[in-house]
C-alpha cells in the first residue's frame, strides 16, 4: 500500500513511504525518483529503467513498478528555477540519471525542503523565465481557470492568448494547458490534504465536477481521487530513509 507521507513546497511536492500498484501516467512536473534502499525500477512506454535515482521529464509516461523498501517522489513544477535546472539535465527521451551528488542532496538531508535547498545550491538554480510569462502565471493561479482565464492573463501582461500559450511552451517545455490542468490537480490535492470531501476537493480545484478530476488524476498521477486523499491526508515535513 502507500503508506508514507506528502510534504507540499513552493511549486513542488514529495512522497516518501513505500509503493503500491499505480498505473501509467504522465504529468506536467519533472519528477525525481529515489530509492531509499535499493533501486527503484520504472516500467517506461518503451522500456524498463532500473537505478538508484531517475529523473523523469513531462509528458513522459511512467508507471513504478511497487518496492519492498521506501521511495522518495518529488514533484518539481516546470515553471519555477529548480523545474527548468532539472529539465535542463533530461536525455531527448526525458529521462536522466542524476549524479551521485544530487541523490546524496536527499540521502542526507533531514527534511524535503531541506533536500530541496541542497539541490539548488548543487545546481546552482539561476534560470529565470520570462517576466511576461512569470506575471501571466501568478494571475492564473488566482484565477479560477473557466473560460476566458488565459485570455485574461494574456491581455494583462500585454501579450495575445496564442503568443502567451507559445511563450510557455517554449520557457517550460509543457503547454500552458497542461500546466493549468496540473495547477488544478495540486489545488486539489491540497483539499484533500486538508481533509476535503471528493467533491469539494473537486470544485476547490476548479474542475467540472469530480469525474473530471478523477480522470485527470488518473491520467496524470496514475491514481484515483480516493486512492490519493488516503496518502494525502498524511502529509508531514519529515524525510527518513531508516
Amino acid at each position: 500500500m502507500w503508506d508514507g507521507s506528502v510534504t507540499f513546497g513552493d511549486s513542488w511536492a514529495g512522497y516518501i513511504g513505500r509503493t503500491d500498484q499505480n498505473s501509467a501516467h504522465s504529468h506536467v512536473a519533472i519528477q525525481l525518483c529515489i530509492g531509499l534502499g535499493e533501486d527503484i525500477t520504472l516500467e517506461l512506454a518503451d522500456r524498463v529503467v532500473r537505478a538508484r535515482a531517475v529523473i523523469i521529464g513531462p509528458n513522459v509516461e511512467h508507471r513504478a513498478v511497487p518496492a519492498r523498501h521506501p521511495v522518495a517522489f518529488i514533484y518539481v513544477s516546470p515553471d519555477i528555477a529548480l523545474g527548468r535546472a532539472l529539465k535542463s539535465l533530461l536525455q531527448e527521451d526525458g529521462v536522466a540519471l542524476p549524479s551521485p551528488a544530487l541523490i546524496e542532496c536527499f540521502i542526507n538531508a533531514s527534511s524535503l525542503p531541506a533536500a530541496i535547498e541542497a539541490v539548488e545550491r548543487l545546481l546552482a538554480v539561476d534560470m529565470p523565465i520570462d517576466l511576461r510569462l512569470r506575471k501571466a502565471l501568478n494571475l492564473l493561479r488566482l484565477d479560477s481557470g473557466g473560460p476566458g482565464s488565459v485570455t485574461r492573463a494574456a491581455e494583462a501582461v500585454g501579450l495575445s492568448g496564442p503568443r502567451l500559450r507559445c511563450v510557455a511552451t517554449q520557457q517550460m517545455g509543457v503547454s500552458l494547458s497542461k500546466w493549468l490542468i496540473w495547477h488544478k490537480l495540486e489545488r486539489a490535492s491540497r483539499a484533500l490534504a486538508d481533509g476535503a470531501s471528493l467533491s469539494q476537493a473537486a470544485i476547490d480545484g476548479g474542475f467540472a465536477d469530480q469525474a473530471h478530476l478523477a480522470r485527470m488524476m488518473r491520467r496524470m498521477i496514475g491514481m484515483t481521487p480516493g486512492e490519493a486523499a488516503t496518502v494525502l491526508r498524511k502529509t508531514s515535513v519529515s524525510f527518513k530513509t531508516q
